[in-house]
């Protein structure tokens, strides 16, 4: 798994080359994607993703979308204060040192960064994840198991016994598949570290939160022995109470 850095006028792409024989263009440009077989727009979030195949590999585009109250003057745009802190390049890097480490992530395949005067935009492809389920579908279902809480705390655990803090961690962005493997994604803005109990505590306040709204929107009470059951499988892989 190596990487090259191609610039194509403005846009500055780092990109897999064990994926991706060479980049050009078209990579990132959604018209094209969208007049290629087996493409298909999803609704993800504050805006939309791409689903694409890139050489038999099927794999996500993602575009970069500001949140709150500026993005109403800003909607993709972020200020450039850099490569290496761009959203996307940032987004790749950690996703390819997780990759690396066997953590449950999608491998990263290629970033793009396309800067206008003091703005940029960003975009990222990663591998998608097939057969898997939302936390929140698991929810809506009613096929979430004090296994499934016990197996997303202790994988949960496993990233942050490496150091590695999600910023957005929440339902949408836990995943489970048919063999109840348990995923991460959406690693925007994540940090590596030292193993650290007060970003681990940041964590699992806005996760916590994120299920609360679920409950709040689906008149549910919310899962108390269920979410011990998660401290659980956290404490148990990280030695951590």
């Amino acid at each position: 798994m190596s990487s090259q850095l191609l610039k194509i006028n403005q846009d500055i792409i780092i990109y897999d080359d064990t994926v991706i024989d060479e980049a050009d263009e078209n990579l990132f440009d959604t018209n094209y994607w969208q007049t290629q077989p087996q493409s298909e727009i999803v609704s993800k979030g504050r805006g939309e993703i791409l689903l694409i195949n890139i050489n038999g590999q099927p794999a996500v585009l993602k575009h970069y979308y500001r949140g709150g109250l500026i993005a109403n003057a800003l909607l993709d745009k972020y200020l450039w204060i850099g490569l290496e802190s761009s959203r996307s390049f940032a987004e790749y890097k950690i996703l390819r040192t997780m990759y690396k480490l066997n953590l449950p992530v999608p491998r990263p395949i290629a970033a793009r960064v396309n800067k206008q005067g003091l703005f940029y935009q960003a975009d990222l492809i990663t591998s998608q994840i097939i057969g898997v389920n939302s936390m929140a579908d698991l929810l809506l279902k009613q096929r979430l198991t004090p296994q499934h809480w016990l197996d997303i705390g202790d994988c949960i655990g496993r990233f942050h016994q490496l150091g590695f803090y999600h910023d957005d961690l929440n339902i949408e962005n836990i995943m489970i598949d048919h063999e109840e493997n348990v995923f991460l994604l959406d690693f925007d803005k994540g940090v590596q570290s030292q193993a650290d109990k007060n970003y681990s505590t940041r964590s699992f306040d806005r996760m916590k939160r994120s299920v609360m709204k679920w409950c709040s929107l689906n008149n549910q009470p919310f899962p108390g022995t269920e979410w011990e059951q998660l401290m659980v499988g956290h404490s148990l892989r990280t030695g951590q109470d």
